[in-house]
């Protein structure tokens, strides 16, 4: 018993020799060596809250339906069980580095032939048994790191999905409003040609204008008419997209009050003070990265650990007790203590190779990382860029719906009183109608790219923790 303490020991003192994790950066440094000081692109700044990013459209509507979708939606709900599923590998990895302790019992009723006949045997015992694989060269420790890892990259693409999953339902809400602003502005122009039309027919009652025009305004309405049905099916395609996103079905779209048409949500033209490594820091997709990054280089020092020799340790105490025929009871003690050690000589290169396979993933991890980052900042310089320049484009396009309402209403006076022809007035509705659509698509762009440009940045409600 003694010399199996003092090889314990000896074994424990090995432990200052454990492996380590291979060695990389840590993301601030990363971000550091890689995000630009500012960015290229310049745009209004304000002290705007990226975190419930969706609150900066003023839009009620909007921020109930996120908050619905990022609690109710079927997928964060899978991801969430993932996330689970890696907590209980964590905490197996973190068993596996201390002692087991099982209870053992047994009976028996056997006879004996063999001389001298004993008859009957009856045997019955209990006893404990303590089982341990000390962790000398921190194999069992680096599999707990990697499992560590992998949870928090499991909780980070938790919060890259809700980040996208809002971003995806602001943009769905964002369509449907501009679809159904598409709707209105069908329908007021077919008020308008629908004037027009009676106009032309009045005239040419009285002989003022030839049926031409009747045939051409009658031809002007229809086909705007036939534009309406398609309108109608774009406004229930994004209800019921966004009644999915919400684990719901298309059926049951009516209970999120969406029906009714509402404007396009009108975002601030300013964007959130935030420097690019901050954005960095704060994207799920860079965090998960790098603790994919550390997770890999957790597996390098377990490749590495099985160049080492393991041990084991079991210790069994207990009772048995025999009862033969004829004879009084015997008692036992079924104490037995053992300690086995295994120590690799020759594998054909299976743990070199191994270790080589775990270094290869760590470098891809890292380059994985480097790329994330990259495509972040790309991400965030193309929505500035799409923020600033749809904001100008909104402002030049209600100008010109201006002067083509003005333009309109002007040639059908002039029509009506004699002093121009009709094609003034069809060349003019025809105006209206596509400042009125690329005023309204303006809008949509606008809404669309604010969007981008929170998601691009991070969002901000992460529940992982931030480390």
């Amino acid at each position: 018993m003694y010399k199996i303490f003092l090889a314990l020991a000896a074994s424990m003192t090995l432990a200052a020799c454990a492996v380590q994790p291979a060695s990389h950066a840590d993301l601030p440094s990363t971000v550091q060596s890689i995000a630009p000081p500012n960015w290229s692109v310049d745009a209004p700044q304000d002290n705007l809250d990226a975190d419930a990013w969706w609150q900066q459209f003023g839009d009620p509507v909007l921020h109930e339906l996120v908050s619905s979708v990022l609690s109710e939606n079927l997928d964060v709900q899978a991801a969430l069980e993932r996330v689970k599923q890696a907590q209980a590998v964590t905490t197996q990895r973190r068993a596996a580095l201390l002692p087991e302790l099982d209870a053992t019992a047994t009976a028996a009723d056997t006879r004996q032939n063999t001389p001298p006949p004993l008859g009957y045997v009856r045997q019955a015992g209990f006893g404990v048994t303590l089982g341990w694989t000390p962790d000398v060269f921190g194999g069992e420790r680096l599999e707990l790191l990697a499992a560590q890892a992998q949870l928090t990259g499991r909780q980070h693409d938790v919060d890259a999905l809700r980040l996208a999953l809002a971003a995806n339902t602001a943009s769905a809400y964002v369509d449907l409003r501009w679809a159904q602003s598409e709707q209105k502005i069908l329908q007021d122009n077919i008020v308008i040609r629908e004037r027009a039309l009676r106009l032309t027919q009045e005239r040419m009652q009285y002989g003022l204008s030839p049926r031409l025009d009747v045939t051409r305004a009658q031809n002007q309405l229809s086909e705007l008419q036939a534009r309406l049905p398609h309108a109608d099916a774009t406004v229930q395609h994004q209800l019921s997209l966004i009644a999915v996103y919400s684990g719901r079905t298309p059926e049951s779209v009516d209970t999120l009050v969406l029906a009714t048409p509402g404007t396009i949500p009108t975002p601030s033209n300013a964007v959130p003070q935030m420097l690019p490594s901050e954005a960095l820091l704060r994207r799920p997709d860079v965090r998960s990265a790098y603790a994919e990054l550390t997770q890999r280089a957790a597996e390098v020092g377990v490749a590495q650990a099985d160049r080492y020799p393991k041990f084991s340790l079991q210790l069994t105490d207990g009772l048995l007790a025999s009862s033969y025929l004829g004879l009084p009871t015997l008692t036992d003690n079924l104490f037995s203590a053992a300690l086995n050690a295994t120590s690799p000589i020759f594998n054909a290169g299976r743990i070199t190779a191994g270790i080589e396979q775990s270094q290869s993933r760590m470098r891809e991890s890292d380059l994985r990382l480097r790329q994330t980052m990259l495509q972040a900042l790309k991400d965030v310089e193309d929505t500035r860029t799409d923020l600033v320049s749809t904001s100008e484009q909104a402002d030049r396009l209600k100008d010109a719906l201006q002067s083509s309402d003005q333009s309109l209403r002007l040639s059908t006076r002039l029509y009506k009183g004699g002093a121009s022809g009709f094609l003034d007035v069809l060349a003019a509705q025809e105006a209206y109608l596509q400042d009125s659509d690329a005023l309204n698509q303006a809008r949509r762009e606008h809404a669309l790219a604010a969007v981008a440009l929170y998601r691009s940045l991070g969002g901000g409600w992460s529940e992982a923790k931030q480390e």
